[in-house]
């Protein structure tokens, strides 16, 4: 169904799942990129890790509502002229106003049609440097081949020679991508294309761009799109949640920080994973 003429990166903010996973698979099958958080708190962390283009938010969310969200969001530089609509079940003019006022684009009215979708979709710009300021040098992304990786023997050799016992940012960002690669490969039968990890104070943010097995896809289209695309995603939640102390340790091992809280999310179209892990602290690196 992909019609769209530009990919574009959607979040989606609802605390109604199966609301926001229909929408998320509609601006999918549009041929987008898109990921689906079910509260307002949360939705802080994924955008800061994401950087969606277009923000798609409820305003009835028991957290945190979407105007308070809203509100957070604008106050962040990175989403101060991001495109964000309100998509909302009240359809007074009060709460239309007040979505307005928040900082909210436009409201769409729920359910919203396809054509409103699309045109929402059209509308969005890609946002730009300001004026003035000198354009964000783009990080470099670890796209870590074999023999590049940096072996956790080889990490903890480094730790042991250097009197601060820490690692730089590179040899923790190489540590980690190694770590995730083998613990898929090895342990769950995932193959991981790319592999990238960044640190934000105190959250260590893993974007994978894998592919989905054979099982996984077949899955994906039984049933019907939505049903298959929740299992899909439900089983590898839950395989990683019982992985989460192997991971945990692997984040330890690499930055010397505990994980307080961990978040994952996967696109069943393009097979991007994001795994967002809360840290005690930010880490020290050397």
């Amino acid at each position: 169904m992909k019609t769209t003429e530009k990919t574009l990166r959607v979040l989606i903010v609802d605390d109604n799942r199966d609301g926001a996973d229909a929408l998320g698979l509609l601006v999918e099958e549009l041929g987008n990129q898109v990921h689906v958080t079910y509260g307002g708190r949360q939705a802080l962390d994924v955008a800061t890790a994401f950087r969606p283009d277009l923000i798609l938010v409820d305003l009835l969310m028991p957290d945190m509502n979407g105007c308070d969200l809203v509100k957070r969001l604008r106050q962040m530089p990175a989403f101060a002229h991001a495109k964000i609509v309100a998509v909302t079940g009240l359809k007074d003019e009060g709460h239309k106003t007040l979505a307005l006022k928040s900082g909210c684009d436009s409201v769409l009215v729920k359910p919203a049609g396809l054509t409103d979708i699309k045109t929402v979709l059209a509308s969005v710009v890609p946002v730009v440097t300001p004026a003035g300021q000198p354009p964000t040098q783009p990080r470099e992304r670890a796209n870590f081949d074999v023999d590049r990786r940096l072996p956790i023997s080889e990490a903890r050799r480094i730790r042991r020679e250097r009197p601060s016992k820490s690692l730089t940012q590179a040899e923790s960002e190489a540590l980690i991508c190694d770590g995730i690669i083998r613990f898929q490969e090895e342990y769950l039968g995932w193959r991981s294309e790319q592999v990238d990890v960044h640190f934000i104070k105190e959250l260590l943010v893993v974007r994978i761009r894998g592919v989905l097995t054979l099982a996984e896809r077949q899955l994906g289209k039984a049933l019907s799109p939505e049903k298959g695309r929740d299992l899909v995603k439900q089983t590898r939640k839950q395989l990683l949640e019982l992985a989460r102390p192997m991971l945990e340790s692997l984040v330890y091992e690499a930055a010397d920080v505990k994980v307080l809280s961990m978040h994952h999310d996967i696109s069943t179209v393009t097979g991007e994973e994001i795994v967002i892990f809360s840290l005690a602290e930010a880490p020290r690196f050397q």
